[in-house]
């Protein structure tokens, strides 16, 4: 976030308030949904006990980012359909693949993190190999989350951007290591329907002043299509997809929201009924982009964010705070969200190894929520340069974990077999790095030769050990 409409000193005050009241409260509703949290489960995956509702909601609060706001309906404004392939449309569809395809498998292992479903199925290196590959990612999205607040409260409040950050990290933490997944559920229901609120409000108030038929055909000429004149741009678009479609099924964020869940039909409809919202409300800001668009043409500058600049132009103070407390709560409830998953992954899969004979279950789970958070906020202060890491940790995600994960759920063996699971991500990677090296020179997109290496040597291992046995 860097441009935010210039509030009166009144707005400015009540603002700061809303923030200061909503992350107490949200800090005080954890503590009190986590008093009764004594074990790592618990803690975890709130004991495998959360109804549908809840789990659809704390979903959709963990999924729906500011980025799906922000960078959506600016990416509608200035380029138009072709740059909103990956967010909200195929990430919003991963959700529903993941409830018809995966969730049932992931929840009926018993598996808390996709590391544990790894190390089951290919032994401890595996386990440590998923381990380097996610951890990276996490570190940041959680700080690109911490950022994205900080400079909101840097622009709307005149904060020091440093304080801000520190604020921000503060208020996740508060929220998350107390309780754990039942924090963070109860927290990112609330915080998914402030959120909605006031995308909800710009969007009715936008609607009301511009309507929709005018604004639809007031956008310039292929806006709306998708450049599909040669094999190579069919190529670009098909590898967009995949990344969305498939680089987020093997993430700790959703397959942990499937393993709290009550049940394995709980865990499915819960990410498909998360998908239809998403996709749903995604077109939200993919309106406000077009609005946006035959409001105010091509005057607004790099630096300017549509939605922001509609919300400073048709709502009055009231609502503009409400609004950006919708945008803080985006993105606070993401990064709560990941930072359980996160501490998942080092309190069971990294730490534990060393310190599990040490330390009790919660009191090691509660203190890699801890490291989380700062190094989390060490990532933020990096700036925004290191950001730009974050697609391309996705797709590092999606050529290395989706395929051995995939290969765990349908087809288990009574054994581990390491070289099934290594070969699979470490072959992904592998072609995957070398094809991004020469991709001018290669037809195919660097992600789609990965994904497809890492199936090949997948196969080709799992024939050679004959263990092959689907499930059932």
């Amino acid at each position: 976030m860097q441009e935010i409409t210039d509030l009166t000193s009144a707005g400015k005050l009540a603002l700061g308030l809303a923030l200061g009241l909503l992350v107490v409260g949200l800090i005080l509703l954890g503590r009190f949904a986590g008093r009764g949290v004594a074990t790592e489960s618990e803690y975890l995956v709130a004991d495998r006990k959360v109804p549908l509702l809840l789990s659809i909601l704390a979903l959709l609060a963990t999924w729906f980012g500011s980025s799906s706001v922000i960078e959506a309906s600016s990416k509608m404004y200035r380029v138009g359909l072709r740059e909103v392939l990956l967010d909200p449309i195929a990430c919003g569809a991963t959700l529903i693949l993941t409830g018809l395809v995966f969730a049932d498998r992931f929840w009926n292992s018993g598996a808390a993190t996709v590391s544990d479903l790894l190390r089951k199925e290919f032994g401890p290196w595996a386990e440590r190999l998923s381990c380097m590959i996610q951890v990276p990612s996490f570190f940041l999205w959680i700080g690109s989350q911490m950022l994205a607040m900080g400079q909101l409260l840097e622009s709307a409040l005149d904060v020091p951007l440093w304080i801000a950050i520190a604020v921000s990290a503060g208020a996740t933490l508060g929220i998350v290591v107390w309780g754990g997944m039942w924090s963070v559920t109860w927290a990112n229901t609330v915080m998914i329907l402030v959120s909605l609120a006031s995308v909800m409000v710009l969007f009715w108030v936008t609607w009301s002043q511009l309507g929709i038929e005018q604004v639809v055909e007031a956008v310039p000429r292929g806006h709306f299509s998708l450049d599909a004149s040669s094999p190579s741009r069919w190529m670009a678009i098909g590898s967009v997809l995949v990344i969305g479609l498939f680089g987020n099924v093997p993430g700790q964020d959703i397959q942990q929201r499937v393993a709290s869940a009550k049940s394995a039909s709980t865990a499915r409809w819960m990410c498909i009924w998360a998908g239809v919202l998403y996709l749903m409300f995604g077109m939200i800001p993919l309106y406000l982009g077009i609005a946006a668009r035959y409001r105010f043409s091509d005057s607004l500058q790099e630096t300017d964010l549509p939605i922001q600049r509609l919300a400073g132009l048709y709502l009055s103070q009231p609502l503009q705070v409400l609004f950006l407390v919708g945008m803080f709560s985006l993105a606070l409830a993401v990064a709560s969200g990941a930072t359980l998953s996160q501490s998942s992954i080092v309190s069971r899969n990294m730490l534990g190894h060393w310190l599990g004979h040490r330390l009790g279950g919660m009191q090691l789970a509660r203190a890699s929520t801890v490291l989380v958070v700062v190094s989390s906020m060490c990532v933020a202060y990096s700036g925004e340069s290191i950001m730009q890491l974050l697609e391309l940790s996705l797709v590092i995600v999606l050529v290395s974990l989706f395929v051995p994960m995939t290969v765990a759920l349908f087809f288990p063996s009574g054994s581990p077999r390491p070289g099934v699971g290594i070969s699979g991500m470490l072959s992904g990677l592998v072609v995957w790095m070398a094809a991004t090296c020469f991709q001018e020179s290669v037809a195919i997109a660097a992600s789609l030769l990965g994904l497809s290496a890492s199936a090949i040597a997948s196969w080709i291992a799992i024939k050679r050990l004959e263990l092959v046995r689907p499930a059932r």
